[in-house]
């Protein structure tokens, strides 16, 4: 039998080690600090906890009185090392902590009721309460083993997606998990008949499910609630496509009517210009000409690049552009029989050129100024906005903030994002020096790859041109 001591250790290492685990699956690429820190740290307060239980029961003749208080500091310290370490809404983290700390409380209550029925009515021993006994560890063990998977894939699966939402429902969820570590503080202060008892074991067990199912619900509805906000955008999107296509055929129908128009008075203007140069009237004939190119509207305006519903976007953009005085050049190249769902191809150069044009509107003095340049290069689409602004960006958690919804993310952040996730690609947005810049990557699915992948270099533009609209 092991001695009391390796017994302590053993089983404080099983009451933090796994959770810990638990605690940073959702959260490993939202470290403060790097990944050895973390480990560090934890490994100290784990072993902070070892040795102040240790020193109480030697020190303290009725240690239990205390194991009320000690759980609830070190439930505090963990927490705050918790909030420190991860960078993240705290209302989030706290509410994965005491969503651990009840599976923990579970584990406990359950290994408690074997060890207590084993003793009583496998040994027939008289059951005396200890810190951490062996057949208590030896439960915990058993009990880890058949039911951590399961919560290893709700972990890895559903918190780690969930935290990525943004919902104000996050500031009250943590007072679900709350509540159940509140009611599993009755179970300890239960005695050992009432624990034997097959009721303990069927209303512990009734209880963790029944209050697991609610985190179960309420993660599907917070996933269900981001996608609905998506779902909005995009479908705000599609109204917008089929006006910027809308604006896309006039001007194309204008440039058709333009050339014909051309087609048809060439030859009178070339009679004009042939008599003024018989007149040898260089100025009139240079006025003449400057004319003829200023009034007629060139395809170059409206073809930025091969794909039709991209090319209606940036063609709207531009003539907004123009008409308020803000430089827009563009560099693009974009193909036409990509996989990308244009719908998708929509919504991501909607929204970052919608905010990039309200931030230059913001303006008041200086330079207005909006560069996009996309680029297809193996089976990857880039694509950067960079754009002035000026006064604060607010950001939160890491999150750029909407300056038309008071402390929310921005819709059209959080579209990007999504869409960029969708196809296995990311987004970064980055603000330096009253410059904000945006950088998006997403990844062509390979089932129709285009030809175009294997071209180098990347041209810019239909015509390898770049095109600079200025007011």
């Amino acid at each position: 039998m092991l001695s009391s001591n390796l017994n302590i250790v053993w089983g404080i290492g099983l009451s933090i080690f796994p959770y810990f685990i638990l605690a940073f699956i959702p959260v490993w690429n939202q470290l403060r600090y790097s990944r050895k820190t973390v480990v560090i740290v934890g490994t100290m307060c784990m072993l902070l906890n070892i040795v102040s239980v240790i020193m109480i029961i030697q020190w303290v003749p009725n240690w239990n009185n205390l194991r009320f208080f000690h759980s609830v500091f070190f439930l505090i310290l963990y927490i705050v090392v918790y909030i420190v370490m991860v960078q993240g809404t705290s209302s989030k983290l706290i509410f994965i902590a005491f969503l651990i700390k009840s599976y923990a409380d579970f584990i406990v209550s359950m290994a408690k009721f074997f060890e207590v029925s084993y003793l009583t009515y496998g040994l027939h021993h008289v059951y005396v309460q200890t810190s951490y006994s062996f057949y208590f560890n030896l439960f915990q063990c058993l009990i880890l083993l058949i039911t951590y998977p399961l919560i290893w894939i709700f972990f890895r699966k559903k918190i780690t997606h969930v935290m990525q939402t943004h919902n104000k429902a996050w500031g009250y969820l943590w007072i679900i998990p709350m509540v159940y570590y509140i009611i599993s503080l009755a179970f300890g202060a239960m005695n050992a008949s009432l624990i034997a008892q097959w009721q303990f074991l069927v209303f512990d067990m009734v209880s963790f499910l029944g209050f697991y199912l609610i985190y179960f619900v309420v993660i599907e509805m917070l996933e269900q609630s981001e996608k609905n906000i998506i779902l909005a955008e995009s479908n705000e999107v599609i109204k917008q496509q089929l006006l910027f296509q809308s604006e896309y055929y006039k001007k194309f129908g204008e440039c058709i009517e333009e050339t014909r128009k051309g087609e048809h008075d060439l030859r009178h203007h070339l009679n004009a210009v042939l008599g003024l140069s018989q007149q040898k009237n260089n100025e009139k004939i240079e006025k003449y000409i400057s004319e003829l190119l200023g009034n007629r509207l060139s395809i170059s305006e409206i073809l930025h690049c091969e794909n039709d519903a991209v090319n209606a976007i940036l063609g709207y953009y531009a003539n907004i552009c123009k008409q308020e005085g803000i430089d827009f050049i563009i560099e693009t190249m974009v193909p036409q029989d990509l996989e990308i769902d244009e719908t998708d191809l929509c919504v991501v150069f909607g929204n970052i050129l919608e905010n990039a044009l309200e931030a230059c509107r913001r303006i008041t003095f200086g330079e207005k100024i909006i560069k996009l340049s996309s680029q297809f290069i193996g089976n990857k689409l880039f694509i950067t906005v960079d754009n002035r602004f000026t006064g604060d960006i607010r950001l939160k958690n890491g999150v750029y903030l909407s300056q038309k919804r008071n402390e929310e993310p921005g819709i059209g952040v959080i579209s990007v994002v999504a869409i960029a996730k969708k196809y296995a690609g990311e987004a970064s947005f980055k603000a330096v020096d009253q410059i904000f810049m945006v950088s998006v990557v997403l990844t062509n699915p390979p089932q129709k790859k285009s030809p175009q992948t294997a071209m180098a270099p990347v041209p810019l533009g239909i015509n390898n041109n770049t095109c600079h609209v200025e007011h």
